[in-house]
């Protein structure tokens, strides 16, 4: 049962109040060893026959340092409780919903004035703001996180990419043997030759000088041609007389 529970671990701060129709009342402070308590408060609990099918009923009486805000955002933390447990036995998980609340909120000299209203406001405020930039803080350092991982991970591999990695390698390759087999041909001709094919620059010097396969100038065998004709003129000047 339920109550035999509740009366077991809350002892001193139980009290039953009526059995028909159950109910009972739950002293709630922060600390339970009774040491530095600022703030505290008493649950009444009206248990209907058919919980927790139907929601009991809950009253809040502020004890000690509460505010009527507080009092206010309490019975509202109640309602939401109670909302998501319907159907389960809840008593237990409502006052410890309610003990977190006043372990925030316990603070010494809170009067329940409006300045400590305030006062309590900022600090909630502070509290958020530093929860919110602590968030903001470990979501960037986890998405470079993330960033410097895939950077380190590099792209995958998978057949598609290597096969046209592989088809573009072969084609470069392909031309770079290309070039490499005209060169080595180029190489083996001959002066005349590279100038027959109109691949000799302008910078080899004169072009009209150009040596034959047997390594002698042009030039010599045009002198060769020209003293026959000289010969020939005497021979005929010979027979003329």
């Amino acid at each position: 049962m339920e109550v035999e529970a509740l009366e077991s671990i809350y002892m001193d701060e139980f009290k039953p109040l009526t059995q028909d129709p159950l109910s009972y009342q739950i002293h709630i402070v922060p600390n339970q060893d009774g040491q530095n308590n600022h703030v505290a408060l008493t649950l009444k609990c009206m248990i209907p026959e058919t919980y927790p099918d139907v929601e009991p009923k809950i009253d809040v009486v502020l004890d000690k340092g509460l505010s009527d805000t507080q009092h206010k955002e309490i019975v509202a933390l109640l309602k939401e409780q109670i909302q998501e447990n319907v159907g389960m036995a809840m008593v237990f998980t409502l006052c410890e919903a309610v003990r977190e609340y006043l372990v925030e909120n316990n603070h010494k000299g809170n009067d329940g004035s409006e300045y400590q209203d305030m006062l309590r406001r900022l600090e909630i405020k502070k509290k958020k703001d530093d929860k919110d930039e602590a968030d903001k803080l470990e979501q960037a350092e986890a998405d470079d996180s993330e960033k410097k991982s895939r950077e380190f991970v590099g792209t995958a591999v998978t057949v598609e990419s290597f096969a046209i990695w592989l088809a573009k390698f072969e084609a470069e390759m392909r031309g770079t043997q290309k070039v490499s087999l005209k060169d080595e041909s180029t190489a083996k001709l001959t002066g005349k030759q590279l100038w027959a094919k109109g691949l000799a620059g302008d910078d080899d010097g004169d072009t009209s000088t150009i040596r034959g396969e047997d390594g002698e100038n042009d030039d010599e065998d045009d002198d060769d041609d020209e003293d026959y004709e000289d010969g020939d003129e005497e021979d005929d000047d010979e027979d003329d007389n």
